[in-house]
């Protein structure tokens, strides 16, 4: 009978456990394709967005990137990543948890994170990176720093972590790769990361630039990153090193500097030069991407690119700070006068012209100190929103206007500040300026609170009845 009894309870435990690993495994990708939402197992209230290689399989350990975006969209952060984890086979996570925002949280989504995907995969523990755009690459900064099991970051947009406890010290070792558009208000910062990391710690970076904003880069510039890792692997010997693959990225590197000189980019090339001087080492290629910077150095044209760049830094940098104190000094203020809303559209128009008529390098500078004004002012703004100060919101948004005039969401901030501060006709205005620059949700704006004051207005009901 107690055999009997035991052979039943077996049974129903057997069944319980492939049961419970048929629903676990359930929440997981279909071999290739992206999963919106996995949950943790251990922790029910972390998620993330998941993506497995087409050619996994347990006989192997897999290297893998978690991702951090800073707005929590995991689809969005392995989206990015989708080309190059189909093509070298990495796995892919991104937090549905981390955001912008305090970091005690993010840990914990990291964690919680990395912990799954250890329990269900065999994850190579030589080959764990982090990746993050914007306020998910300073944390992908953080994460390094902290747990040093991650080999190398991939970081998008921003560079050090604002906390300067979480930045690298002289014994971090761990794998860096930059990436930055040059209109972005980051660049600045991003542009000097490479020293940073050579002067105060025992980082290997490296920092590609490309024409765009404050945005997740493309796929295929997010593949060269991934392509780097793998090279820096090979390198360090975690991995066989592959002739094939490195003939292949040495003909990529070499386009790179080829397509930078001919563009007249004699800066960014000359860096290309001195990654690929280290990164080849020992290899013919090497030698001469040694032998070619050496003599570009010598010349006087790089001496003049050097003097350029130092004065275009320093006026960037000037206009920012000029802006950041201009910026408190009257939001500290009673009441904001007029006055300060007609400044700013001066030397906003200054910048546009300078944007738009200024020389390539200008032009970009321009770019982003716009985009750093549209950035401050919106954060700025939501802050002054939140704590229902809508006429020191309404202020920012309209610079925002100014700054990002093609921006939908900027208006309808902006009319959301204002209809909060009694301005109906300026309210329905700003509204209207919305809805002309695409924005369309009928529902978003009847249940926004915001409105709540103008909503018997006429011009406010003849909008909602355009929209859909």
């Amino acid at each position: 009978m107690g055999t009997i009894f035991n052979m039943k309870f077996s049974l129903v435990f057997l069944l319980q456990t492939l049961l419970s690993q048929s629903f676990l495994f359930s929440q997981l990708s279909v071999m290739d394709q992206v999963t919106d939402t996995v949950r943790c197992l251990d922790n029910k209230g972390q998620s993330y967005a998941f993506y497995e290689p087409a050619q996994y399989n347990d006989k192997k350990s897999w290297p893998v990137i978690l991702i951090f975006d800073p707005s929590a969209r995991g689809r969005t952060g392995v989206t990015a990543f989708l080309e190059a984890g189909k093509k070298y086979g990495f796995i892919l996570a991104c937090s549905n948890n981390s955001r912008n925002g305090p970091q005690g949280e993010n840990f914990i989504a990291a964690a919680a994170m990395l912990h799954d995907i250890e329990g269900r995969f065999n994850i190579d523990q030589q080959r764990i990176y982090a990746a993050g755009f914007s306020g998910g690459s300073r944390f992908a900064m953080s994460l390094a720093v902290k747990d040093k099991r991650i080999a190398g970051v991939i970081g998008c947009g921003a560079g050090l972590p604002n906390d300067v406890n979480k930045h690298p010290a002289g014994n971090s070792c761990f794998l860096y790769y930059g990436l930055a558009g040059t209109s972005d208000m980051n660049y600045l910062e991003m542009h000097d990361l490479p020293d940073f990391f050579s002067n105060k710690t025992m980082v290997t970076s490296y920092l590609r630039t490309f024409s765009g904003g404050h945005q997740w880069p493309d796929s295929d510039l997010i593949a060269d990153a991934v392509e780097w890792l793998v090279l820096q692997a090979m390198n360090r010997k975690v991995i066989p090193a592959d002739q094939t693959f490195i003939s292949y990225f040495e003909n990529k590197t070499q386009n790179l500097i080829t397509s930078q000189l001919t563009a007249g980019n004699k800066f960014d090339a000359l860096r290309y030069m001195r990654f690929a001087a280290r990164d080849f080492q020992g290899t013919t290629f090497a030698s001469r991407m040694t032998q070619l910077l050496t003599d570009s150095e010598k010349s006087a044209e790089f001496r003049t690119e050097n003097r350029k760049w130092d004065k275009m830094a320093g006026i960037e940098m000037g206009r920012r700070e000029k802006y950041f104190k201009y910026q408190n000094e009257i939001l500290k203020s009673v009441s904001i006068p007029d006055s300060a809303s007609v400044w700013w559209e001066k030397e906003i128009r200054s910048l546009l012209r300078l944007r738009d008529k200024g020389s390539p390098e200008n032009s970009q500078m321009a770019s982003r100190v716009l985009n750093f004004i549209s950035i401050l002012s919106y954060e700025q703004g939501a802050s002054y929103f939140r704590y229902q100060l809508y006429p020191q919101a309404a202020f920012l948004f309209e610079i925002c206007t100014l700054s990002d005039s093609e921006n939908q969401y900027n208006y309808y901030n902006l009319a959301r500040s204002l209809a909060g501060s009694g301005k109906t006709k300026e309210a329905v205005d700003a509204l209207s300026a919305a809805i002309s620059h695409g924005f369309n949700s009928k529902e978003t704006v009847e249940s926004d609170p915001s409105f709540m004051k103008i909503r018997d207005d006429s011009g406010f009901k003849a909008l909602i009845i355009k929209m859909k």
